[in-house]
C-alpha cells in the first residue's frame, strides 16, 4: 500500500494552511495597522509550535489505538518500544534504589505490580495490552530536535534525523532548530528588526515539510511493524 498522509498531517496541513492565509490577509490593503500585522507574524509562529506538538500527539494516539486490532501482537511492536513500557511501572521505585539502596521500598512498589497484564509486553505473541500512551511523549511533547530523536528513540528509531535527511535530502534538524529559535526570540524578545512576512512564511513552511518527512518515516515504522492497513488516514 503506497503512503498516504495520515490524519493527523492532514489536520497539520490544513491548520496551518489557515495560518499562512491569516498572515497574507495581515499583510493586504484590508488591513493598514502595523501592530495587528505585528501581532500576526508572532501568533502565527507560535501557533504553528503548538500545531507540531498537536501533530505529534495526534499520530501516536491514532497508533496507539491501531493497536487493538486482533492481529496486533506484542512481538509486532520494536522491542525498543516494549522494554521502554516496561521499564515504567517501576521506574521511579528504581531510581530510589540506585540511590539509596533501599531494597525494601523497591519490593513493595513493585509487589502490586506481579501479575498485571502490562508485562504482557514482555512476551511475544500477547495481545497488545493497554498501556499510557502519554508515557511516551508527555516529558517530550516540545518539538526540539532532542525530544524528537529521544521520543522515536522510543520508538526503534535510533537516530530519527538521520532517516528525516535521507527522504529530505537536507538538514532537518537545522530547520527545526532554525524555526524554534524564532520562535522562542519572539516569545522572549518580540518581533525581530528586519523580520518580513516571507521570512514567517517560509519558517512554517519548512515545518510543514518537516511534518511530512516525520509522517512517511512513522507510516514506514507502522508498516513494517503492525502493517499499513493499521495506516490512520
Amino acid at each position: 500500500m503506497p503512503y498516504r498522509r495520515s490524519r493527523a498531517r492532514k489536520r497539520f496541513d490544513a491548520d496551518t494552511a489557515t495560518l499562512l492565509s491569516t498572515v497574507r490577509e495581515a499583510y493586504s490593503r484590508r488591513c493598514p495597522s502595523s501592530s495587528v500585522r505585528q501581532l500576526a507574524l508572532c501568533s502565527a509562529v507560535v501557533l504553528c509550535s503548538a500545531r507540531l506538538e498537536s501533530y505529534i500527539e495526534d499520530l501516536l494516539g491514532d497508533w496507539s489505538r491501531s493497536l487493538n486490532a486482533p492481529h496486533v501482537t506484542t512481538d509486532r511492536l520494536p522491542k525498543r518500544t516494549r522494554a521502554f513500557l516496561l521499564s515504567q511501572a517501576g521506574v521511579s521505585a528504581y531510581r530510589r534504589y540506585v540511590c539509596y539502596d533501599d531494597e525494601t521500598h523497591l519490593l513493595a512498589k513493585l509487589e502490586p505490580l506481579v501479575g498485571q497484564l502490562h508485562y504482557d509486553l514482555g512476551i511475544d505473541g500477547r495481545a497488545v495490552p493497554p498501556f499510557p500512551l502519554q508515557s511516551i511523549y508527555s516529558d517530550r511533547k516540545y518539538p526540539s530536535p532532542k525530544n524528537l530523536r529521544r521520543l522515536f528513540n522510543r520508538l526503534g528509531v535510533s537516530n530519527i534525523f538521520d532517516d528525516l535527511n535521507r527522504v529530505a535530502r537536507r538538514d532537518t534538524q537545522a530547520l527545526l532548530t532554525s524555526f524554534n529559535d524564532l520562535r522562542t526570540e519572539l516569545a522572549h524578545v518580540g518581533m525581530p528588526v528586519g523580520l518580513t512576512p516571507d521570512d514567517i512564511k517560509a519558517g512554517i513552511g519548512n515545518v510543514r515539510s518537516l511534518v511530512g518527512y516525520i509522517d512517511r518515516a512513522f507510516y514506514s515504522l507502522v508498516a513494517k511493524s503492525i502493517g499499513a492497513a493499521s495506516w490512520t488516514v
